[in-house]
Parts: structure tokens; C-alpha cells; sequence
């Protein structure tokens, strides 16, 4: 069932954080109003814990009980019975008869998550939020969430380097995935850059990758992130109900602390999103084994509660104007060297009937090709359909 009014606007107002009002700017305080509702969201979001983990960089993430997680507090997901168990052992793929590939020039094995100290079975990690964290996103929700669409992406600071799959009106996509080479761009504190996969359908659409953003974090490290809008609503990883977790030990906005070097070495990031065909659950998949870390559940979408229409991959930058724009992936412009250039290899979909694929029908989009560019390479054996993108961004 598509999101009602009367709901999304109980959702907007309770659960979501990037849906308070616009912001004009960094600087602006807050409102009695706007207070209030930050420390009623700080309630819903920081859970009890039975164990808390604090990582060597400082990020503290709280072992929370599975059914206690902030996902359940979406007025969609109340009231509903949910299977752990079911979760942590259900096959990983639809298919793997693409996922199953080792490329040739694979990267290093990427270092993400709690590193071995996971939380206990039964427990979900999230990571604790800050009140400078929910300000943080809120600011940043106006220069971003708001207004964002991979289809109608001109907006003054957003670039993007990308491929996508073409317009073809008959063509419905179940999922995609690939393997994205982790970089860790220079950025300003108003500036973003981010690797990604993004699936749409109708107002929908869920992005996937790594990205470095003082703006959302109030670092410059390079971290997982997720991303989901259904309608009006639109949320970055756990900050708002939605995402279901079920990882014991990868959580969502993690740091990851091996990043390539133009030139080698090179360490990348397998990424899977695929649509359950029982319940209509779109589910990650991270790492070489593609191990599960959660779902976003059908009920919270309209426009994907059925299949895709459109997937792309590549690279994303954005500054305020009048700033130099910051760079894309290895920071460079491109070589033609899978070990010099920031690349997705394994560009894969998903078809109707749930069979993973190599891309096809594809094209290349940059908005501003002099400073981020984008190559298609097609298909090249082991390595499955390869593309590559970045750039130095204007100087």
C-alpha cells in the first residue's frame, strides 16, 4: 500500500530527520520548536543498550535488541512480527552466477565494520547520535535530500559522473550491484564526495557506496553509507525508521580504514541490493561475501514496492557556489588504468526474473565533463561490465 498523507505527515514530523523545515544556512539557530524536536528525536534514536563498542577512531555504536531498533519506530512497521533467525540465514543472492565472479585486478580485501568485535546475537549495532549530529543533518537535509533526483539531477553544486542504465519504458529492474574501488577524496567542511549505486522507481530511490562528508558527520574519513527516499521522506542511514538491520557486527555509516592509492594499492567494496521475490523487501548486501546487513521494507515505499526502473553507478561531488568544487573518486582526471582511475567493476542488474546480469543498455552522463569525466568499458571478461569515473573537480 502506497504511503498515505495523514501518515507521511506523522512520519515527517516524528521519525524522519531530514524533514524539518528549510534552513537557509549553517549558521542559523535553532528554533524552541526545532530544539524540542531534536531532543525527541535524540529519545527515539539512541536505544538501551546491552553492549557499547567504541571504535579506534572514536565512533561509539550501542548493541541494541533487534526488535528494539530505531526501524521499528516507523508508523509503517509497528505491530508487525519479525523473524531474526529468518534473517541471518537466509541465502545470500538471488543468483550468483555474476556475484560469484573474482575479477581480474581485484583490490585488496576491504577492512569495514566492528573489525571482530561485533555485538552479541540477538543485538543490532547502531551508531549514537549527538545533538550536533541531528543539527548537522539538518542543515545538510536542505542542501542535499531535499531536492534530490538521479533523473533530474541539475542542481547548482551537485555533479555527477556516472552510468546508467537508458530510458527504455519496458524494462524493470529487480536489483543491481558492483564493485566500487574506495578512495578518500579531498573535501572541505561544506563539501561532499561519494562512490554509489543508485536504484529508482516512481518518486523512490535507494543509494548505496562510500562517501566522505564533514557536512553529515563532521569528519573527513571515508564511510559506508545508505541512503532511501519513499515520496517526501528521505533518510541517510539510521538517523530515521526504515532500514532494518540485521549485521551483528557491520554497522551503516562505519568507518573504512583501507583506502586506495592512485597507483596501488587498490582496495574495493562488492555492493548488492536486490528486491526479496517473497515480500518485496529490498535487501544489502556488503563485502566479499556479500554479507547481508539489513532491508528496507516494502511497506515504506510506493514507487518501489514494485521494481526499478533505473539503476546507475559512479561518482557524485558537491560544493556550495562560489567554492572550488572537491574532488571525484582517485582525485584525478582519467588515465585509462583501472590502478589509477576509481572504477566499478561487476556493474550488474537484476532482471524481472531475479537473475543477476552484466549491465546492458547503458550510457555515460557527466554534467560538467571538464572537471568529472566517466568512462563506459563494457564488458571485459572476468572483470564482468567495468566503468570508470573522478576527476580534480574546479580549481
Amino acid at each position: 500500500m502506497a504511503i498515505r498523507g495523514s501518515i507521511l505527515l506523522f512520519a515527517v514530523l516524528l521519525c524522519c530527520f531530514c524533514c524539518y523545515g528549510k534552513v537557509e544556512g549553517g549558521n542559523r539557530k535553532l528554533s524552541r520548536k526545532e530544539d524540542l524536536e531534536i531532543e525527541k528525536q535524540l529519545k527515539l534514536l539512541n536505544k538501551p543498550a546491552l553492549k557499547t563498542i567504541k571504535t579506534e577512531s572514536g565512533d561509539i555504536y550501542d548493541c541494541v535488541d533487534f526488535y528494539k531498533q530505531p526501524a521499528f519506530d516507523h508508523p509503517l512497521l509497528k505491530n508487525h512480527t519479525y523473524h531474526y533467525e529468518v534473517f541471518v540465514t537466509t541465502p545470500i543472492s538471488p543468483n550468483k552466477k555474476i556475484t560469484d565472479k573474482e575479477p581480474a585486478g581485484a583490490g585488496e580485501p576491504l577492512k569495514i565494520g566492528l573489525q571482530g568485535e561485533g555485538c552479541p546475537i540477538g543485538t543490532v549495532p547502531i551508531r549514537r547520535t549527538t545533538k550536533e549530529d541531528l543539527i548537522r543533518a539538518k542543515l545538510f537535509a536542505d542542501t542535499y535530500a531535499s531536492r534530490f533526483n538521479p533523473l533530474t539531477v541539475q542542481r547548482p553544486g551537485l555533479h555527477r559522473a556516472i552510468v546508467r542504465t537508458r530510458s527504455v519504458p519496458a524494462k524493470k529492474y529487480n536489483g543491481g550491484g558492483g564493485m566500487v574501488s574506495v578512495y578518500q577524496p579531498s573535501v572541505s567542511d561544506s563539501q561532499f564526495s561519494s562512490a554509489q549505486m543508485t536504484i529508482q522507481g516512481g518518486s523512490d530511490n535507494i543509494q548505496v557506496g562510500w562517501t566522505v562528508n564533514p557536512s553529515l558527520y563532521g569528519d573527513t574519513k571515508t564511510r559506508l553509507f545508505t541512503f532511501f527516499k519513499a515520496g517526501p521522506t528521505f533518510c541517510f542511514n539510521t538517523q530515521c525508521p526504515g532500514f532494518v538491520i540485521v549485521n551483528t557486527d557491520i554497522p551503516l555509516d562505519s568507518i573504512i580504514t583501507t583506502i586506495s592509492t592512485r597507483g596501488g594499492p587498490i582496495y574495493d567494496m562488492r555492493l548488492f541490493v536486490y528486491r526479496d521475490q517473497v515480500s518485496g523487501n529490498w535487501w544489502l548486501e556488503v563485502g566479499p561475501n556479500y554479507s547481508k546487513v539489513g532491508y528496507w521494507p516494502s511497506k515504506i515505499f510506493s514507487g518501489l514496492k514494485d521494481l526499478a526502473t533505473y539503476v546507475d553507478w559512479g561518482g557524485e561531488a558537491y560544493s556550495p557556489l562560489g567554492q572550488h568544487g572537491p574532488e571525484m573518486g582517485a582525485g584525478d582526471y582519467l588515465d585509462g588504468d583501472t590502478n589509477k582511475d576509481a572504477f566499478c567493476k561487476l556493474v550488474t542488474t537484476v532482471n524481472e526474473a531475479h537473475n543477476p546480469e552484466d549491465a546492458q543498455n547503458t550510457e555515460t552522463f557527466s554534467d560538467d565533463i571538464r572537471y568529472y569525466q566517466v568512462d563506459d568499458w563494457g564488458v571485459r571478461g572476468q572483470s564482468g561490465h567495468v566503468m570508470t569515473f573522478g576527476g580534480p573537480g574546479p580549481q
